[in-house]
């Protein structure tokens, strides 16, 4: 018995290295794996980021971004887009924009009128601008300082085209539009990596995006009084929502949100895609409470302003309704004004117009009067022939 145990024991210690061994084995070949998957579902995201634009390699550990037309590497550089670091100039800057524009537009932006259709207007230029220089430059780029004042300068210039007559229309609809853009862009950024996070499936969520905003257009063009009010409460709800996250997580929030969103330069795709969008919870808290409170902002507008959103001018209802008369009949309703404004209050009206109308009556002479006339003037004929 003592020796069959003995056996046993040393069968076992036979077996357990070989055991050990192939666990080891085993073990390191299972993580030399997950390490490959891992490297390349980075490099199939980042393909996929900017393919056929970009193709993206391995070497030495260091990822390197090469161009398919012409075979030569893009140097990456840093995606801040003007956003600065920290509470830097360009980030205050933008926290002091964004609650300039954002405040107003949330709480009166209905009265705004000329200021509301400016502010839309200058929004589009901005937001336009600011997108076409991020997906532009090349690594080295510009300043974030310089790229903040450049969008803010043209910003103004769109704001004082909005304030003119003729941009009137435009900044209506473009307010309206923007209402649903900033929905859309908020709902996106609800999620890490975005509401869609496969880079396969990225132009989804620019297609949800362009829903909300095609959809606020049908509302301004249909219900223009509705469109208009959610358009102002979204928009200011949107930019004090930025301000606030601005101050409270500075660039980890909506900031890396929309420039992980917009920012699609093949020379910030390293970059672009190592970072991310990984919103704070209080960023995700910030952007649900503005999303929830917009409606409620779009209804105190409505029941403090009663009026329309463009105030229409006695002059310019005169001048229309003088092009719309005719000149013939302009005169006597002209006159027929006169006489009742000049009239005393227990005047009747038709005898304060026989009053104001002497030339009337002389123009129009009584049958008795034309007779005493005719007997005047044979009295004088009879005189007349009497001398001579």
């Amino acid at each position: 018995m003592v020796v069959s145990m003995r056996c046993k024991c040393r069968h076992s210690k036979r077996l357990l290295l070989p055991s050990l061994t192939f666990a080891a084995l085993a073990s390191s070949l299972l993580q030399g794996a997950m390490a490959q998957t891992t490297y390349s579902t980075a490099i199939q995201q980042l393909q996929r980021l900017q393919d056929p634009n970009v193709i993206v390699t391995n070497t030495n550990g260091t990822v390197v971004v090469y161009s398919p037309l012409t075979g030569n590497e893009i140097p990456q550089g840093l995606a801040t887009d003007g956003s600065g670091s920290g509470f830097s100039l360009p980030a205050i800057l933008w926290i002091v924009f964004s609650f300039t524009v954002g405040i107003p537009l949330m709480l009166a932006g209905f009265r705004g009128w000329r200021l509301s259709t400016g502010a839309a207007i200058g929004l589009s230029v901005a937001v336009t601008s600011w997108s076409v220089f991020v997906n532009t430059l090349d690594n080295v780029g510009i300043s974030d300082i310089t790229l903040t004042a450049l969008v803010l300068v043209l910003f103004c210039l769109g704001f004082l085209f909005g304030l003119l007559e003729v941009g009137r229309m435009v900044g209506l609809l473009q307010l309206g539009i923007q209402g649903g853009l900033a929905i859309g862009i908020r709902i996106v950024l609800l999620r890490s990596l975005l509401l869609v996070p496969d880079p396969a499936a990225f132009f989804i969520n620019w297609l949800l995006i362009a829903f909300c905003g095609l959809a606020s257009a049908v509302l301004v063009v249909w219900k223009q009084r509705a469109g208009l009010l959610v358009g102002s409460a979204s928009v200011g709800t949107f930019f004090c929502a930025l301000g606030i996250d601005l101050a409270v997580n500075q660039q980890s929030g909506m900031s890396r949100g929309l420039r992980y969103l917009i920012d699609r330069n093949r020379y910030h795709v390293v970059d672009t895609t190592s970072n991310g969008y990984f919103p704070p919870t209080s960023t995700l808290v910030i952007i649900a409470l503005s999303i929830a409170l917009t409606p409620a902002f779009a209804y105190a507008q409505h029941k403090l302003f009663k009026g329309s959103f463009c105030p229409v001018h006695d002059d310019d209802l005169e001048s229309l309704h003088a092009s719309n008369e005719s000149p013939v009949d302009e005169e006597p309703k002209l006159l027929g004004e006169e006489a009742l404004r000049g009239s005393p209050q227990n005047t009747p009206p038709v005898l304060a117009l026989s009053n104001s109308m002497p030339l009337l009556k002389d123009r129009c002479p009584t049958p008795a009067a034309t007779e005493k006339a005719r007997a005047t003037e044979g009295n004088t004929l009879t005189h007349s022939e009497r001398s001579s």
